[in-house]
């Protein structure tokens, strides 16, 4: 198994299938854009799945099809387990799963969504081009959107301009050798426990977190009227996931309105649920 260290995640799939050849894939309906953009962006042809209440694909998919499936929040290792027991040519999308373990035909995670830092993705994978990449050298500031909104969303308008594989920047990887990651675990787990105890009637999603999962957010849909609104005209400043579902998409049932509420920083976790709470 190689290690091939890129620039984005959605970059490690365009590798994938460049490399195993691949001519459809199939791709949760609910997932990244960035998923679809990339496949199709490589002449893929994209075939959707939908999932259940507990992130499992609703109907069977053909054996011997390429499969993408979401690690969603980072939550979901115990499916990626059973779905790959299933499906050898499945492919995990650990964007939202940095510390997962390696599981599937191939996974790829993102060190943009849980670090400090402009790029960076790491593909586990059997098969490697036999082709050079150029590196990574376009110049962002590092932000969370609660640190700095505009530069947020600054950052992903330059980011989606990045259409071509590159290899993850010199610059990251020396900030990534000196990164506290077992301090980061540690704040994401005690965090997520921290929202889910008081959070978690409020919530139409019902997600557990095992022992060795350390998650990129607390999903919450609220099942409140009220506490939408709240959120709504509250000063806080929160990214709402993959919105907009049509009603006859069994997701749109649980996951509407779904926002990820931030682990790493404890006194806007207290500020969340304050918010919420009074």
């Amino acid at each position: 198994m190689a290690i091939v260290k890129l620039n984005l995640a959605r970059n490690c799939l365009k590798y994938l299938i460049k490399v195993y050849g691949i001519k459809e894939i199939f791709t949760p309906y609910y997932t990244c854009e960035t998923v679809w953009t990339s496949a199709k962006e490589s002449g893929c042809k994209i075939s959707f799945y939908h999932i259940d209440k507990n992130f499992m694909p609703i109907r069977d998919l053909p054996l011997d099809a390429f499969i993408v499936y979401t690690n969603y929040y980072g939550l979901c290792t115990k499916n990626c387990r059973i779905l790959a027991k299933k499906y050898p040519h499945i492919i995990i999308d650990n964007a939202q799963a940095f510390y997962a373990p390696h599981c599937g035909m191939a996974d790829f995670n993102s060190l943009r969504k849980f670090f400090p830092v402009q790029n960076g993705a790491y593909l586990c994978t059997t098969k490697v081009l036999d082709e050079r990449f150029s590196e990574d050298n376009l110049e962002l500031t590092p932000t969370s959107a609660q640190e700095n909104f505009e530069k947020f969303v600054y950052n992903e308008l330059q980011l989606n301009k990045e259409k071509q594989i590159k290899t993850i920047s010199a610059d990251v990887e020396k900030t990534i050798e000196n990164f506290d990651f077992a301090n980061d675990k540690k704040i994401r787990q005690e965090n997520f426990k921290i929202y889910k105890r008081y959070l978690e009637k409020f919530n139409n999603i019902n997600l557990s977190i095992e022992p060795d999962e350390i998650p990129y957010c607390y999903p919450f849909s609220p099942n409140q009227e009220k506490i939408k609104s709240k959120i709504a005209k509250s000063n806080l400043t929160l990214i709402q996931l993959w919105k907009n579902f049509p009603q006859s998409c069994p997701e749109s049932k649980f996951l509407n309105d779904t926002i990820a509420l931030p682990l790493t920083d404890s006194n806007y976790v207290e500020k969340i649920i304050s918010t919420i709470l009074n």
